[in-house]
C-alpha cells in the first residue's frame, strides 16, 4: 500500500470524530500498515494538528462530565484510550481553568443522586435507597469521599 493510502485511511478514521494517537496507531496497524509508516503518518498528523491527545481530553471531559461521569472514571477511560497520565492531568487542569466555577464534582454527584431519588419516587430516603445512590455514584466513577459526602448530606 502506498503512503497516500495510509493518509486516506487515517483521514477517514478522523472524519467522524476525534481519536487519540494510540487509537490511530491501533487502527492503522490493524489495517495492515507497517509500524514505520504508521509512526510517520501519526507524527505528520500531530504536526498538522489533526491528532492532539490534549485537545481530545478536553472534548472528552465536556462529553463525559455532561453524562454525569466522575473524574476517576473519566481519567480511567482516557488511559484506556492510550492517553498518558501526564497529558490527562495537564488537560484537566486546563479544562478546569476554562470552566472555573462550572465544574464541581460534588454538585454533579448530587445531581446524579437527585435523578435516582426522582426515579424512586419515594417520600422518605431509607438505607436501601442510599445504598442504590452509592452504587450509582460508584458506577459513574465518583471517589468514595464524594459519595460519602453526598450520602451524608441526604441522611440529614
Amino acid at each position: 500500500m502506498s503512503h497516500l493510502d495510509i493518509r486516506d485511511v487515517a483521514a477517514r478514521y478522523l472524519a467522524y470524530r476525534s481519536h487519540t494517537c494510540r487509537e490511530m496507531q491501533k487502527h492503522l496497524l490493524q489495517k495492515g500498515f507497517s509500524e514505520e509508516d504508521t509512526a510517520a503518518v501519526i507524527a505528520e498528523f500531530i504536526e498538522f494538528g489533526y491528532l492532539d491527545d490534549s485537545r481530545y481530553c478536553m472534548q472528552y471531559f465536556d462529553y463525559a462530565f455532561g453524562k454525569g461521569k466522575g473524574k476517576r472514571l473519566v481519567f480511567a477511560e482516557l488511559k484506556e484510550k492510550g492517553v498518558s497520565s501526564d497529558t490527562i492531568q495537564f488537560a484537566f487542569e486546563d479544562w478546569e481553568a476554562e470552566h472555573a466555577g462550572e465544574y464541581d464534582e460534588k454538585t454533579r454527584a448530587r445531581e446524579e443522586a437527585e435523578k435516582v431519588l426522582r426515579m424512586a419516587g419515594k417520600e422518605e430516603i431509607d438505607e436501601k435507597l442510599l445504598a442504590k445512590i452509592g452504587r450509582r455514584l460508584q458506577s459513574k466513577g465518583y471517589s468514595s469521599d464524594v459519595i460519602y459526602s453526598v450520602i451524608g448530606a441526604l441522611r440529614r
